[in-house]
Protein backbone atom coordinates (compact mmCIF):
# COMPACT_ATOMS: atom_id res chain seq x y z
CA UNK A 1 0.00 0.00 0.00
CA UNK A 2 1.27 3.25 -0.98
CA UNK A 3 2.25 6.25 1.76
CA UNK A 4 0.16 9.05 1.61
CA UNK A 5 2.03 12.48 2.55
CA UNK A 6 -0.24 15.58 2.04
CA UNK A 7 1.71 18.69 1.04
CA UNK A 8 1.16 20.84 3.53
CA UNK A 9 0.59 23.87 0.79
CA UNK A 10 -2.08 21.96 -0.73
CA UNK A 11 -5.70 23.45 -0.91
CA UNK A 12 -8.16 21.56 -2.33
CA UNK A 13 -11.67 20.46 -2.09
CA UNK A 14 -12.29 16.83 -2.63
CA UNK A 15 -15.60 15.26 -3.37
CA UNK A 16 -16.92 11.73 -3.55
CA UNK A 17 -20.21 11.49 -5.38
CA UNK A 18 -22.80 8.87 -4.46
CA UNK A 19 -24.53 6.73 -6.83
CA UNK A 20 -27.44 9.45 -7.52
CA UNK A 21 -26.21 12.04 -9.87
CA UNK A 22 -29.57 12.71 -11.22
CA UNK A 23 -31.86 15.62 -10.86
CA UNK A 24 -32.33 14.90 -7.56
CA UNK A 25 -28.92 14.00 -5.87
CA UNK A 26 -27.19 16.65 -7.91
CA UNK A 27 -29.81 19.87 -6.51
CA UNK A 28 -29.28 18.10 -3.16
CA UNK A 29 -25.47 17.94 -3.37
CA UNK A 30 -25.80 21.62 -4.49
CA UNK A 31 -28.49 22.92 -2.25
CA UNK A 32 -25.98 21.58 0.60
CA UNK A 33 -22.87 22.80 -1.00
CA UNK A 34 -24.60 26.44 -0.84
CA UNK A 35 -25.62 26.57 2.55
CA UNK A 36 -22.14 25.21 3.69
CA UNK A 37 -20.26 28.34 1.27
CA UNK A 38 -17.98 25.49 -0.16
CA UNK A 39 -18.03 27.48 -3.95
CA UNK A 40 -16.35 30.03 -1.52
CA UNK A 41 -13.28 27.93 -1.04
CA UNK A 42 -10.38 28.90 -3.26
CA UNK A 43 -8.57 25.60 -3.95
CA UNK A 44 -8.20 22.89 -6.62
CA UNK A 45 -11.68 20.77 -7.09
CA UNK A 46 -10.82 16.77 -7.23
CA UNK A 47 -14.04 14.96 -7.92
CA UNK A 48 -13.95 10.65 -7.38
CA UNK A 49 -16.68 9.75 -9.64
CA UNK A 50 -15.95 5.88 -8.98
CA UNK A 51 -19.73 5.23 -7.43
CA UNK A 52 -21.76 7.26 -9.93
CA UNK A 53 -24.31 4.96 -11.92
CA UNK A 54 -26.63 7.52 -12.25
CA UNK A 55 -25.96 10.98 -14.17
CA UNK A 56 -27.88 14.04 -16.25
CA UNK A 57 -27.98 17.05 -17.94
CA UNK A 58 -28.60 18.75 -14.50
CA UNK A 59 -25.22 17.35 -13.37
CA UNK A 60 -23.01 17.94 -16.47
CA UNK A 61 -24.69 21.50 -15.93
CA UNK A 62 -23.22 21.78 -12.36
CA UNK A 63 -19.90 20.21 -13.29
CA UNK A 64 -19.94 22.61 -16.68
CA UNK A 65 -20.20 25.41 -13.83
CA UNK A 66 -17.96 24.32 -11.15
CA UNK A 67 -15.25 24.10 -13.76
CA UNK A 68 -15.43 27.70 -14.87
CA UNK A 69 -15.63 28.74 -11.33
CA UNK A 70 -13.04 27.41 -10.03
CA UNK A 71 -10.52 28.22 -13.08
CA UNK A 72 -11.73 31.75 -12.27
CA UNK A 73 -9.79 31.65 -8.91
CA UNK A 74 -6.73 29.96 -10.42
CA UNK A 75 -7.27 26.39 -9.62
CA UNK A 76 -8.17 23.24 -11.13
CA UNK A 77 -10.68 20.39 -11.59
CA UNK A 78 -9.50 16.70 -11.50
CA UNK A 79 -12.31 14.36 -12.59
CA UNK A 80 -11.24 10.75 -11.01
CA UNK A 81 -12.14 7.57 -12.38
CA UNK A 82 -15.39 8.59 -14.79
CA UNK A 83 -17.74 5.63 -15.45
CA UNK A 84 -18.77 5.79 -18.86
CA UNK A 85 -22.30 7.38 -18.29
CA UNK A 86 -20.28 9.93 -17.15
CA UNK A 87 -18.03 10.51 -20.59
CA UNK A 88 -20.88 9.73 -22.84
CA UNK A 89 -23.30 13.01 -21.54
CA UNK A 90 -19.74 15.10 -20.97
CA UNK A 91 -19.84 14.04 -25.26
CA UNK A 92 -23.14 14.53 -25.89
CA UNK A 93 -23.67 18.59 -24.25
CA UNK A 94 -20.49 18.92 -26.09
CA UNK A 95 -18.54 19.52 -22.60
CA UNK A 96 -15.53 17.02 -23.36
CA UNK A 97 -12.97 19.58 -24.61
CA UNK A 98 -13.47 21.59 -21.51
CA UNK A 99 -11.91 18.41 -18.93
CA UNK A 100 -9.59 17.34 -21.28
CA UNK A 101 -6.65 16.83 -19.62
CA UNK A 102 -8.69 16.89 -16.06
CA UNK A 103 -9.91 13.22 -16.39
CA UNK A 104 -7.57 10.52 -14.26
CA UNK A 105 -7.07 6.77 -13.55
CA UNK A 106 -5.45 5.42 -10.86
CA UNK A 107 -2.59 3.72 -10.80
CA UNK A 108 -1.96 0.46 -9.64
CA UNK A 109 -1.56 1.53 -5.96
CA UNK A 110 -4.59 3.74 -6.30
CA UNK A 111 -3.08 6.86 -6.11
CA UNK A 112 -3.00 9.46 -8.88
CA UNK A 113 -0.39 11.85 -10.96
CA UNK A 114 -2.25 14.87 -12.65
CA UNK A 115 -0.08 17.78 -14.66
CA UNK A 116 -3.16 20.27 -13.82
CA UNK A 117 -3.32 19.50 -9.82
CA UNK A 118 -0.07 19.13 -7.44
CA UNK A 119 -1.97 16.30 -5.24
CA UNK A 120 -4.84 14.36 -5.73
CA UNK A 121 -5.96 12.18 -2.86
CA UNK A 122 -6.73 8.41 -3.48
CA UNK A 123 -10.49 7.30 -3.71
CA UNK A 124 -11.82 6.38 -0.40
CA UNK A 125 -15.16 4.55 -0.96
CA UNK A 126 -18.61 5.91 1.01
CA UNK A 127 -21.72 4.86 -0.05
CA UNK A 128 -23.36 8.46 0.57
CA UNK A 129 -20.74 10.70 -0.75
CA UNK A 130 -17.99 12.76 1.35
CA UNK A 131 -16.44 16.26 1.04
CA UNK A 132 -13.12 16.26 2.56
CA UNK A 133 -11.29 20.13 2.64
CA UNK A 134 -7.58 20.28 2.74
CA UNK A 135 -6.18 23.79 4.04
CA UNK A 136 -2.93 24.66 5.71
CA UNK A 137 -1.76 21.50 6.76
CA UNK A 138 -5.24 19.92 7.79
CA UNK A 139 -8.00 18.26 6.99
CA UNK A 140 -12.06 18.50 7.68
CA UNK A 141 -14.95 15.78 6.13
CA UNK A 142 -18.18 15.63 5.57
CA UNK A 143 -20.41 12.73 4.90
CA UNK A 144 -23.09 13.94 2.50
CA UNK A 145 -26.56 13.79 4.29
CA UNK A 146 -30.72 13.40 2.78
CA UNK A 147 -31.14 16.96 4.85
CA UNK A 148 -27.49 18.25 5.92
CA UNK A 149 -23.54 17.51 5.54
CA UNK A 150 -22.82 15.58 8.65
CA UNK A 151 -19.09 16.65 10.01
CA UNK A 152 -17.36 13.09 10.32
CA UNK A 153 -13.44 12.27 11.60
CA UNK A 154 -10.66 13.80 9.22
CA UNK A 155 -9.91 11.13 6.23
CA UNK A 156 -7.09 7.95 6.70
CA UNK A 157 -5.38 8.54 3.67
CA UNK A 158 -3.40 5.83 5.29
CA UNK A 159 -6.19 3.11 5.34
CA UNK A 160 -7.14 3.67 1.50
CA UNK A 161 -7.58 0.41 -0.62
CA UNK A 162 -5.14 0.28 -3.98
CA UNK A 163 -6.68 0.52 -7.13
CA UNK A 164 -10.24 0.11 -6.88
CA UNK A 165 -12.94 -1.01 -9.81
CA UNK A 166 -15.89 1.84 -10.43
CA UNK A 167 -18.32 0.19 -8.04
CA UNK A 168 -17.76 0.07 -4.58
CA UNK A 169 -17.69 -2.83 -2.28
CA UNK A 170 -21.06 -1.73 -0.36
CA UNK A 171 -23.69 0.37 -1.83
CA UNK A 172 -26.58 2.31 -0.48
CA UNK A 173 -30.20 1.92 -1.26
CA UNK A 174 -33.70 3.28 -0.28
CA UNK A 175 -34.60 2.03 2.48
CA UNK A 176 -37.88 3.82 4.78
CA UNK A 177 -35.95 5.03 6.84
CA UNK A 178 -33.67 7.24 4.52
CA UNK A 179 -30.76 5.22 2.94
CA UNK A 180 -29.17 1.66 3.91
CA UNK A 181 -26.05 -0.05 3.31
CA UNK A 182 -25.88 -3.52 1.59
CA UNK A 183 -22.17 -5.29 1.70
CA UNK A 184 -21.09 -7.24 -1.31
CA UNK A 185 -20.84 -10.99 -0.87
CA UNK A 186 -18.77 -12.14 -3.43
CA UNK A 187 -16.20 -10.77 -6.25
CA UNK A 188 -16.29 -11.88 -9.81
CA UNK A 189 -14.55 -11.99 -12.59
CA UNK A 190 -15.93 -12.66 -15.87
CA UNK A 191 -14.31 -13.63 -19.16
CA UNK A 192 -15.52 -14.06 -22.60
CA UNK A 193 -13.83 -15.65 -25.51
CA UNK A 194 -15.21 -14.07 -28.86
CA UNK A 195 -13.84 -16.70 -30.71
CA UNK A 196 -16.34 -17.74 -33.78
CA UNK A 197 -17.94 -21.02 -34.40
CA UNK A 198 -14.50 -22.77 -36.26
CA UNK A 199 -12.42 -22.15 -33.74
CA UNK A 200 -14.70 -22.68 -30.45
CA UNK A 201 -13.47 -26.17 -29.89
CA UNK A 202 -10.61 -24.98 -29.47
CA UNK A 203 -10.64 -22.29 -26.95
CA UNK A 204 -13.21 -24.48 -24.85
CA UNK A 205 -10.57 -27.20 -24.79
CA UNK A 206 -7.71 -24.46 -23.58
CA UNK A 207 -10.11 -22.87 -21.51
CA UNK A 208 -10.92 -26.02 -19.73
CA UNK A 209 -7.57 -27.40 -19.22
CA UNK A 210 -6.67 -24.06 -17.65
CA UNK A 211 -9.58 -24.90 -15.05
CA UNK A 212 -8.25 -28.15 -14.38
CA UNK A 213 -4.56 -26.76 -14.12
CA UNK A 214 -6.18 -24.24 -11.50
CA UNK A 215 -7.75 -27.15 -9.64
CA UNK A 216 -4.91 -28.94 -9.53
CA UNK A 217 -3.04 -25.79 -7.65
CA UNK A 218 -5.45 -26.30 -4.66
CA UNK A 219 -7.20 -22.53 -4.85
CA UNK A 220 -10.18 -22.69 -3.26
CA UNK A 221 -12.56 -20.91 -5.68
CA UNK A 222 -16.04 -20.28 -4.72
CA UNK A 223 -17.39 -21.20 -8.43
CA UNK A 224 -15.41 -22.04 -11.38
CA UNK A 225 -17.77 -22.20 -14.42
CA UNK A 226 -17.12 -22.87 -18.01
CA UNK A 227 -20.38 -21.84 -20.17
CA UNK A 228 -20.70 -22.23 -23.77
CA UNK A 229 -23.14 -19.88 -26.00
CA UNK A 230 -26.11 -21.39 -27.74
CA UNK A 231 -27.33 -17.79 -29.05
CA UNK A 232 -25.06 -16.36 -30.47
CA UNK A 233 -22.66 -19.02 -30.72
CA UNK A 234 -18.97 -18.86 -31.29
CA UNK A 235 -19.10 -17.21 -27.36
CA UNK A 236 -16.69 -19.11 -24.18
CA UNK A 237 -17.43 -17.61 -20.96
CA UNK A 238 -15.92 -18.52 -17.60
CA UNK A 239 -16.55 -17.23 -14.52
CA UNK A 240 -14.24 -17.59 -11.53
CA UNK A 241 -16.13 -16.65 -7.83
CA UNK A 242 -14.15 -15.15 -4.73
CA UNK A 243 -14.66 -14.32 -1.57
CA UNK A 244 -13.91 -10.75 -1.73
CA UNK A 245 -11.17 -8.64 -3.82
CA UNK A 246 -8.35 -10.14 -1.04
CA UNK A 247 -9.60 -13.26 -2.24
CA UNK A 248 -8.79 -12.48 -6.28
CA UNK A 249 -5.68 -10.62 -4.92
CA UNK A 250 -4.48 -14.16 -3.68
CA UNK A 251 -5.28 -15.87 -7.14
CA UNK A 252 -3.28 -13.12 -9.25
CA UNK A 253 -0.35 -13.97 -6.82
CA UNK A 254 -0.63 -17.41 -7.56
CA UNK A 255 -0.68 -16.31 -11.30
CA UNK A 256 2.61 -14.31 -10.75
CA UNK A 257 4.39 -17.34 -8.63
CA UNK A 258 3.32 -20.02 -10.63
CA UNK A 259 3.31 -19.01 -14.69
CA UNK A 260 2.88 -22.60 -16.34
CA UNK A 261 -0.91 -21.76 -16.49
CA UNK A 262 0.56 -19.97 -19.68
CA UNK A 263 1.00 -23.25 -21.46
CA UNK A 264 -3.00 -23.64 -21.06
CA UNK A 265 -3.84 -19.76 -21.83
CA UNK A 266 -6.33 -19.13 -25.02
CA UNK A 267 -5.41 -17.07 -27.80
CA UNK A 268 -7.27 -14.84 -29.31
CA UNK A 269 -9.97 -11.56 -28.39
CA UNK A 270 -11.56 -11.77 -24.95
CA UNK A 271 -13.43 -9.27 -22.53
CA UNK A 272 -12.62 -9.15 -18.91
CA UNK A 273 -15.54 -7.89 -16.49
CA UNK A 274 -15.30 -7.61 -12.99
CA UNK A 275 -18.55 -7.21 -10.39
CA UNK A 276 -19.22 -7.30 -6.96
CA UNK A 277 -22.11 -9.63 -6.23
CA UNK A 278 -24.76 -8.70 -3.63
CA UNK A 279 -26.94 -10.56 -1.27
Amino acid sequence: MAQITVPRDFRGMVVTLPADMGATGTARLVTLADQADFEKFAGHRVLHLHQVERLDSSAVAALVELVQRVRQMGYEVALCEPPPVVRSYLEIYGAAALVDGSILSSRDDGTYESPLVPFVPPFVPEPRGRIDMYADGRVRSWLIGREELVETAPVNLAAHPPKVPARAGVMAVAAPQGLAEIRAGHYVWVRRHLCGCDAEHTIFSRVHRLHQWYRRKGFDFLALELWASDQPAGIITEKLAFRDRGHFGQFETLLKVDTSWREHAPEGEHEDEFYYLYA
